[in-house]
């Protein structure tokens, strides 16, 4: 199994890299093995009974089918994800597929429910107001338990300024809800958000979770989502999940009857991909120097939303010494079409190839063809 405090994936395909570059020109590049050993990584944690692959992350086919055959499962949020997911692998089992809807329509939660997929129920009003759809149905609830974490407010799932998961103070209600109704409740899950480094957050979120559990008796699992962290920079430190397992195997052993599931995304596939693509243009104006590339915030919104940190590098020049503070911005007539700020580079010129990391995840999910500007070819290596 790879070593992921070792060089990326990238760092090692230099050559092949830029050979693809002359080929394609802009790419998403996805790396199999890269999957492949984040998926192992995560099935050798002993304290897991269930991987879920948060399919939101990036619905490629191939990367369906490489997470598929790992044996992890998968958690969808859509009925257009969970068509799209059964296209793609026709015969996979049913009881493989999560289906966590939030703020959804009535007909979204009879269409999984129909299907035997089990569903997640992240507020108490389908509850009241569409029980008929939940009688003597086996359903997940999604708690919020005021514990918010990661990188931007935007990923922060936790607590009253998130729309997220029903809040700690209804479950008396909601109790009442589900004994009148005979809706068996097996399984609580929470989100807290994404990038959640500390182990003890996790933990945390796990005692909680199993407390509140303690009140509704045919719970057995606790599901504690995602928002594992991966590497911004190859100079960071790989998440410890071998931590976070140790810690979660001393609550099993206490609380033995409850099964402990994850549902990465990011963490899946993010280190995975990385995007390629062209200079363009090169400016100056006063102190700030600008390296403009064909790819803008239509494929990697990530940085525009929500202040997210890509690594960038000159590939053409990766062995030459970094000279220049530079800010790579795309072709988008947006000033939020900013790739990366204030960044050491080389003296680069026009063709050279650029490379963004880190692009595996919420990257072609979230592209669009705004200024109706291409979206790059996918290639899996």
């Amino acid at each position: 199994m790879q070593n992921f405090d070792e060089p990326f994936w990238w760092t090692r395909r230099i050559d092949q890299l830029l050979e693809l570059s002359l080929k394609y020109g802009n790419a998403l590049v996805y790396c199999k093995d890269a999957i492949i050993d984040k998926a192992e990584n995560l099935q050798s944690q002993s304290a897991f009974s269930n991987i879920l692959y948060a399919m939101k992350a990036n619905f490629n086919p191939e990367i369906l089918k490489i997470i598929a055959s790992t044996g992890v499962g998968f958690e969808c949020v859509s009925p257009g994800e969970i068509n799209h997911l059964i296209s793609i692998i026709p015969g996979l089992d049913k009881e493989r597929i999560l289906f966590t809807p939030n703020f959804a329509p009535k007909h979204d939660y009879i269409f999984a429910l129909n299907r035997d997929i089990s569903v997640t129920v992240d507020n108490i009003y389908p509850l009241l107001k569409w029980p008929e759809i939940f009688h003597k149905k086996d359903i997940f609830l999604r708690i919020d338990l005021d514990i918010g974490d990661g990188h931007h407010s935007y990923v922060n799932t936790g607590g009253d300024l998130s729309k997220f998961g029903i809040p700690v103070d209804e479950l008396s209600n909601l109790k009442e809800v589900i004994s009148k109704n005979k809706i068996n409740i097996i399984g609580l899950h929470t989100h807290s958000g994404s990038g959640i480094s500390d182990s003890e957050s996790w933990i945390k979120a796990a005692k909680k979770l199993i407390k509140i559990s303690l009140e509704l008796p045919n719970v057995r699992i606790i599901n504690l989502g995602g928002g594992i962290p991966i590497r911004d920079k190859t100079s960071d430190p790989s998440f410890d999940l071998d931590l976070l397992n140790s810690h979660l195997l001393k609550l099993k052993k206490k609380y033995p009857e409850y099964d402990f599931w994850l549902e990465p995304g990011r963490y899946l596939v993010g280190e995975s991909g990385v995007i390629l693509t062209k200079v363009t243009q090169l400016k100056k104006k006063g102190e700030k120097s600008y390296i403009g590339v064909e790819v803008g915030m239509n494929t990697l919104i990530r940085p525009a939303l929500y202040d997210a940190f890509h690594d960038i590098v000159n590939l053409s020049r990766y062995f030459e010494p970094k000279s220049e503070l530079v800010s790579i911005v795309g072709p988008i007539c947006e000033s939020g079409d900013k790739l990366g700020n204030d960044r050491r580079f080389p003296l680069s010129n026009e063709e050279d190839t650029i490379l963004i990391t880190n692009t595996g995840a919420y990257v072609r999910s979230m592209a669009s063809n705004y200024n109706l500007r291409d979206i790059p070819n996918e290639v899996m290596i």
